[in-house]
C-alpha cells in the first residue's frame, strides 16, 4: 500500500487516533451526545474493508509464522469462556482487540511498504504532540498526578517517552525536534510514574551498550551540559513544584509491594490453572484460588503474567517466542541496513521500551502499539527507503 492518495492518509491517521485511543467504546470522549471513539472505531473497520479485499496473498512467511500462531491463538481463546465464563471487562478487552489490533496486524503485514510505515510514525508524533500540549496546559494547574482525555499517568508519560525515542531516530537533529524531545521527556517525568522511566532507563543502557564507541563523545558532552545546568539552577529546582515528578524519587514501595503480590498471585493462577482462564478472568479467579485474600485489580500489571494466567502456558510461550523472535529479526536488519535508514533503530528500542514498560502496567489491550511494532518489524519486504521510496 503506497500512500500516494487520500484514502490511504486518512486510513493511517484514523489506525492512529484507533491506536492511541485503544477502545472500540470509550465513554470518556462523549461530547453533545455524540461518542467519538464509536464514529472513529465504525471510519477504521469502514476504510479497512477495501484494504482487505486487495490483499491477493496472505503473508505466511517464516518471520510472521508466530505471529499468526500467537494471534490465532488469542481469537479463539473464547473457549476457555466455556469452562470458566466470561465478564464484561473480558468481552470489552476480547473486542478490542479483534475489532483493532486484529485488522492493523493484517493490514501492516501484507500492504505496509516503507513510505507506510514512516507515515503511521509522523502520525502517531502528530498525536504525541497533542497529548503533550494538553499536559503543558494542565501540569501547572492541577495537583493530580499528570494525566489528559481519562488516561493515567503511566498512560500519558508512556506516549511521552514514546515521542522521545521516534524523534531521535527518525528525525533530523533540528533545534525544533530537541526541543520537542525535551517537552515529551519533561512531561513524562512530570507524571510522576516510574515504569516508563524505567522502562526508557533500560533502553538508553541497551542502546549504549550496542553503540558505545559511536556516542561516548557524545555522551561525555551531554554529561557536562547537565552537571553545568545543575550546578547552575540546582538550588533553585524542586521536584515540589513540578506536576508528581517528585514520586520519582520518594521512597515508597508501595507500587512495588502490589506488583510483587501481582506476580506471587499470577504464579499461583498458572499452577492452578496451566491452560488458562480465558481473558479478563485473572481477578475473579485469582480470588477463587484465596478467597481471603481479594485483589480488586483486574489485571496483573504485567502483560507477560496476564497472557500466561488467562490464556495459560501455551499463549505465555508463543508471546515469548514471538517477542524474542521479533527482537533478533528487527537486530538483524538494523545492522545490515544501518547505512539506508534509521527505521529498524526505531522498531528495535521501541519495542524493547514498550515490553519493559508492559512488565510495569501493561495488559492485552494496552499492548496493541508493541504488537504493531512487532508486525511491521516482521513484515517479509525490507523496510528500505531506497527500495519503496
Amino acid at each position: 500500500m503506497r500512500v500516494k492518495d487520500i484514502y490511504s492518509w486518512i486510513f493511517i491517521l484514523i489506525a492512529t487516533t484507533m491506536i492511541a485511543i485503544g477502545r472500540v467504546h470509550d465513554e470518556r470522549l462523549e461530547l453533545f451526545d455524540l461518542n467519538f471513539s464509536i464514529l472513529l472505531s465504525s471510519l477504521f473497520i469502514i476504510l479497512s474493508i477495501p484494504l482487505f479485499t486487495s490483499v491477493k496473498s496472505i503473508s505466511f512467511s517464516s518471520s510472521s509464522r508466530l505471529l499468526h500462531l500467537f494471534f490465532g491463538f488469542v481469537a479463539i481463546s473464547p473457549l476457555l469462556w466455556s469452562f470458566y465464563g466470561a465478564n464484561e471487562y473480558g468481552v470489552e478487552k476480547y473486542v478490542n482487540f479483534i475489532f483493532i489490533v486484529l485488522p492493523l496486524i493484517f493490514i501492516v503485514t501484507n500492504l505496509f511498504k516503507y513510505k507506510d510505515v514512516s507515515t503511521l510514525f509522523q502520525m502517531l508524533l502528530l498525536v504525541i504532540i497533542f497529548l503533550s500540549v494538553l499536559g503543558a496546559i494542565k501540569v501547572g494547574s492541577s495537583i493530580e498526578r499528570l494525566s489528559v482525555l481519562g488516561g493515567g499517568p503511566i498512560v500519558f508519560s508512556r506516549w511521552m517517552m514514546i515521542g522521545v525515542l521516534i524523534i531521535f531516530f527518525i528525525k533530523k537533529k533540528k533545534a525544533i525536534n530537541i526541543l520537542m524531545l525535551l517537552l515529551f521527556f519533561v512531561l513524562a517525568l512530570a507524571a510522576g510514574s516510574r515504569g516508563p522511566v524505567l522502562a526508557l532507563l533500560f533502553t538508553v543502557s541497551v542502546y549504549l551498550f550496542l553503540n558505545f564507541q559511536r556516542v561516548i563523545f557524545k555522551l561525555f558532552g551531554g554529561g557536562v551540559l547537565v552537571l553545568i545546568i545543575f550546578l547552575l539552577v540546582g538550588n533553585e529546582f524542586s521536584f515540589d513544584n513540578f506536576g508528581k515528578a517528585d514520586r520519582l524519587v520518594t521512597k515508597d514501595s508501595t507500587s512495588k509491594n502490589v506488583r510483587l503480590k501481582f506476580v506471587k498471585r499470577s504464579l499461583e493462577l498458572v499452577v492452578a490453572y496451566p491452560f488458562g482462564v480465558g481473558i479478563g478472568n485473572w481477578q475473579d479467579y485469582c480470588n477463587k484460588t484465596k478467597p481471603y485474600h481479594l485483589l480488586k485489580h483486574q489485571y496483573p500489571h504485567n502483560l507477560v503474567l496476564e497472557v500466561f494466567a488467562e490464556l495459560g502456558l501455551i499463549g505465555g510461550v508463543l508471546l515469548l517466542l514471538l517477542l524474542l523472535k521479533s527482537l533478533y529479526l528487527t537486530y538483524f536488519r538494523m545492522m545490515t541496513t544501518s547505512n539506508a535508514n534509521e527505521i529498524y533503530s526505531l522498531l528495535f528500542y521501541l519495542q524493547i521500551f514498550l515490553f519493559i514498560n508492559s512488565c510495569f502496567s501493561g495488559n492485552l489491550n494496552d499492548a496493541r502499539l508493541l504488537f504493531v511494532v512487532i508486525a511491521i518489524s516482521l513484515t517479509k519486504e525490507p523496510l528500505i527507503k531506497e527500495n519503496n521510496a
